[in-house]
């Protein structure tokens, strides 16, 4: 089980003692001397000098006689230019090493610790099969600092997972030059820290100075310049050394020598050493090393700028008026107009704009920082943006940074909750009040909004209801994408959410998403140590914020909060089990349901094993052959998603259609007389992707492209050139013509108003002729696909789903018919609240090697036939809907549904229906599934079901049925029957 490792002081009974060895120092100055360059009184003087005023450190031992010559050489030159009116400065750069002494200046210092910095996060050959060393030292007079750093050679470049031990991770010189004690406390920070969300650190005295050393995972760019800014602006504390190492398993050990600090005062400015922004050499960065700004200030700014950049709006010009007044005229139209405003602001006023003129201000920066500090008033605020206002009108600054400001100053106000105060934190969160989105176009307005800003990543969460659930997805970048995805994060949250608040319309939980952005300097491919390092300091923070009681939180919110998290893009895997028992060890309650996606020996359900999204799919493509009388036998299907995925091995084993074409990462694949179904059906039972498909069993028609290979003949002799430029375009080519389509995978958004011209088989087809009507009577053996059952999420975007069907193509969304997933994970949640602690490991919880309990079986069963049953319901109001209206495509049909539903519920849930105890016992049993029943009785289900999760679950199933049943065009009158009968049912109940 993980547990939280609070950072604590050292209990060493004998402290860590200093040993140097005997240099010859007869030898280097004698080396010094053969030069011929410097007089050889002085020689001998300063040679002395310099030495004894390092004799109390650790210097001689991790250098030569032979490397300390030069650094004497290095001093005389220094020296000698001091003397003729230059700074006592000396620089002397290697391929692999560097050497910097100075006069002990702040300004002389910073400017050297940062070239080292520099040197170390550098890209070259050597990184990945070498680490980095860093040593400062200060002289015993303070009269001159001297800053080393080196790349060594790691022993072990790439070592297993999880592998803490220094012998396999460090560097050839690291081992040979470590101190047995120091190494001692080494090891135990690494084993610490490798469990632990964050960073892992001693505190102890040696020799009238405390000694800090810390671990932590980092990212390539080296910190020293504001971890020792961190601790020098303790008032009167002096570093008088530091040292920071490399590991191959991606942690850093930084540790330093400090005078004039209490054990106590390091203490409380150690819990921001892992919230420093990870941008060195950006304004804000450069004020904290600086000490213009101290490291609170520089925290709370990084978070104040991520804030800035998604929600600092241009001002409103009379052309932006005039657009909004033609636009607001087309469905959807506003919302187009207020997407693009957004997008435009955040090119204007981008992040590095705004820490920029923040930077150019810093008197303001600690203005706004204390407003936060001490919690916001709107006299304050006033007060603050008259003097920036009056400022920037002396300044003639544009209107654009008075916004910037006034963003900031926002933020300030919105923020409800936070744990920027507490002693240990794995990151920044801050609940806040979403009422500010109200003025920035967003259509929908959320529940609540978590904003987080970790050291090599930033996140959010949204909700649009107080009980909600959704996955939590992590995006990983490569450099060169790093921007494109850190502007579109939040609003791709937020359509994540919408569109789960729309897809969640079968079950208690509203819509919610959560993000985590990680950082392209830190990470850029996924690294399952450090990705699950990042989502425990995710779900730690978000814990503050939602834990009753939590100490050192400042709340404003004085409301009790349940979240419920799942997997998604990064966060599957062992994370959703790590999740719930992190919680757990947080002493949260709810913990068994915080997360789903767990495995079963947790109590999870597997949707996979079970084929529950799979099972709401295939119920539409059943409707579909049903309502128009197919035998699905008779047609040619063609699906993306491989036989490697969950919805792509369990779409196979399921189906009846004859398979002509199938692509996942690894390849295309293709056979115009049929694909073999037994060995389509191997692939899917061991889940293996295409590649592995067996080429004997294709015709002389049939092929298998990798995606790696080039210049491929096809059977017809068409030339294949790039194996994945080719995959990356099969779903639009002829190869993939067939009858129906079953997206089962690829990316969002593979069909848009772009490319879906390509879905006719007519040569000046395009989006916006299919849109307006121009193809609505294209003859049936013109369509590409005649059904389209959209199992992946996002793969076809709205306006390319109308333009398919207003040519005829039957399409159904992926908010309909891929949501069996969310009904199992909603159940497994519901069994988690119903079933105490015992009763969970004894009925849900599938143990290694074990039979699955018979309760555990009986509930699967029950959930696939909740999931059948929701599906079949919406599948026949959509196509009821459609009778009546033709002309309506399925997709607004569906929307419309929807919204109606989740408007309904809404409502419900803000009046006083559920003051009324019998109906919602009544409700509560019909809607618990029999197996829990069997083994917990209605009263406790409501003694541990938090009350609001039940009036959500009384929402959903009435208001639900309601809409299936009576469709789009009931009105209140029909619900007043509606409810009159429940009423009355509930009364009449044994319940």
């Amino acid at each position: 089980m993980l547990r939280r490792i609070m950072p604590h002081r050292s209990a060493f009974k004998n402290p860590i003692a200093t040993s140097t060895r005997n240099l010859n120092m007869s030898k280097i100055i004698a080396t010094v001397k053969a030069k011929k360059i410097f007089d050889p009184t002085l020689v001998d003087t300063t040679a002395k000098s310099y030495i004894e005023s390092l004799n109390t450190t650790t210097y001689s031992n991790h250098f030569t006689d032979e490397q300390i010559a030069l650094h004497v050489q290095g001093v005389l030159t220094a020296e000698a230019r001091q003397r003729i009116g230059d700074t006592l400065t000396y620089m002397h750069e290697e391929e692999r090493s560097v050497f910097y002494l100075c006069a002990n200046t702040h300004d002389q210092t910073l400017d050297k610790v940062r070239r080292m910095a520099r040197f170390v996060s550098r890209s070259s050959t050597e990184v990945g099969t070498h680490g980095t060393v860093t040593r400062s030292y200060v002289s015993a007079d303070r009269k001159f600092a001297i800053f080393y750093a080196s790349y060594e050679k790691f022993v072990n470049p790439k070592p297993a997972h999880g592998e803490t031990s220094l012998d396999v991770v460090g560097t050839e010189g690291y081992l040979r030059s470590l101190d047995p004690e120091v190494r001692e406390v080494h090891q135990k920070l690494m084993h610490n820290v490798a469990k632990s969300v964050y960073p892992s650190y001693e505190i102890f005295e040696k020799d009238g100075a405390q000694n800090f050393i810390m671990a932590n995972f980092v990212e390539k760019e080296n910190h020293i310049g504001s971890l020792l800014s961190i601790f020098q602006e303790i008032e009167g504390a002096e570093v008088l050394r530091s040292t920071s190492y490399t590991f191959s398993n991606g942690i850093n050990i930084y540790s330093f020598q400090i005078v004039g600090a209490t054990p106590q005062q390091i203490k409380e400015h150690s819990s921001f050493v892992g919230l420093v922004p990870n941008r060195p050499g950006t304004s804000i960065t450069r004020l904290h090393e600086e000490r213009i700004l101290n490291v609170e200030e520089c925290v709370y700014i990084d978070s104040a700028l991520i804030f800035s950049m998604y929600f600092t709006i241009l001002p409103k010009s009379d052309d932006y008026t005039h657009l909004l007044t033609i636009v607001s005229k087309e469905s959807n139209g506003a919302n187009r107009l207020n997407n693009l405003r957004r997008e435009l602001s955040q090119e204007v006023v981008s992040e590095r704009y705004t820490s920029w003129i923040v930077g150019r201000y810093p008197h303001f920066a600690k203005m706004l920082y204390d407003d936060f500090k001490q919690g916001s008033t709107a006299e304050r605020r006033k007060e603050i943006l008259a003097k920036i206002d009056k400022q920037f009108k002396d300044d003639q600054r544009p209107p654009f940074d008075l916004s910037i400001f006034k963003g900031i100053l926002r933020f300030n106000e919105v923020i409800l909750k936070h744990n920027f105060f507490k002693s240990a934190k794995a990151a920044v969160c801050y609940r806040l009040n979403p009422e500010f989105m109200r003025d920035l176009g967003f259509p929908v307005i959320p529940y609540a909004v978590f904003l987080f800003a970790g050291s090599q990543w930033r996140g959010f969460h949204i909700r649009f209801t107080d009980i909600a659930r959704g996955g939590v997805r992590m995006i990983i970048s490569k450099p060169n994408t790093y921007s494109k995805n850190k502007r579109s994060v939040f609003q791709e949250n937020y359509n994540l959410a919408y569109t789960q608040l729309l897809k969640n319309k079968d079950i208690p939980e509203g819509g919610a998403k959560g993000t985590i952005l990680v950082s392209s300097h830190y990470l850029n491919q996924f690294a399952p140590i450090r990705c699950q390092h990042m989502f425990l300091q995710y779900i730690d923070s978000l814990l503050d914020c939602i834990v009753p009681g939590e100490s050192e939180v400042v709340d404003n919110l004085k409301q009790e909060e349940i979240i419920f998290l799942g997997p998604d893009e990064n966060t599957a895997g062992t994370f959703p089990a790590a999740g719930a028992l992190y919680s757990k060890g947080r002493g949260f309650k709810a913990w068994k349901s915080f997360t789903t996606g767990k495995d079963a020996s947790l109590g999870g359900i597997p949707h996979d094993k079970y084929g529950m999204t799979t099972h709401s799919v295939r119920t539409y493509v059943e409707g579909v052959y049903e309502k128009l009388g197919i035998d699905g036998k008779t047609l040619k299907k063609f699906q993306t998603g491989g036989p490697d995925g969950d919805l792509g091995s369990n779409e196979i084993k399921r189906s009846t259609e004859k398979y002509i074409g199938l692509v996942d990462i690894s390849a295309s694949l293709h056979d115009p007389n049929g694909l073999d179904r037994e060995e389509l059906l191997r692939l899917a039972t061991e889940r293996l992707p295409l590649r592995h498909f067996n080429k004997s069993k294709l015709s002389k028609d049939g092929f298998l492209v990798l995606t790696e290979e080039k210049n491929v003949t096809l059977p017809d002799g068409t030339v294949v050139e790039d194996g994945a430029r080719f995959r990356d375009e099969f779903h639009l080519i002829k190869y993939s013509d067939a009858d129906v389509f079953v997206p089962c995978g690829g990316r969002p958004r593979s069909v848009t108003l772009d490319n879906v011209g390509r879905f006719l088989k007519i040569g000046d087809a395009d989006g916006e002729g299919m849109i307006s009507g121009k193809f609505e009577k294209t003859p049936k053996d013109q369509l590409k696909f005649k059904y389209i059952i959209e199992g992946a999420n996002l793969f076809i975007t709205q306006d390319a789903r109308v333009a398919l069907e207003r040519c005829g193509v039957v399409l159904f969304k992926d908010a309909s018919t891929n949501k069996g997933g969310v009904t199992s994970s909603s159940l497994e949640v519901y069994a988690g609240l119903c079933l105490s602690d015992e009763e969970h490991a004894k009925y849900m919880c599938v143990q290694k090697g074990q039979p699955e309990p018979e309760f555990y079986k009986k509930y699967v069963q029950e959930i696939l036939d909740r999931i059948g049953d929701n599906a079949k319901l919406e599948f026949n109001a959509i196509w009821a809907e459609s009778l009546k209206d033709p002309k309506t495509p399925k997709v607004y049909i569906a929307d419309d549904l929807s919204k109606k539903n989740v408007q309904m519920r809404a409502n419900m849930l803000n009046s006083d229906l559920f003051k009324n105890k019998q109906l919602v016992r009544y409700i509560l049993k019909e809607y618990t599934p029999k197996t829990i029943l069997e083994v917990v009785d209605i009263d406790t289900i409501i003694k541990r079901v938090p009350e609001n999760y039940q009036h959500a679950i009384c929402a959903m199933s009435l208001v639900s049925r309601y809409v299936y049943s009576t469709g789009l065009k009931s009105n209140e009158f029909d619900f007043f029957k509606y409810m009159n009968k429940v009423t009355a049912d509930s009364a009449q109940s044994k319940v």
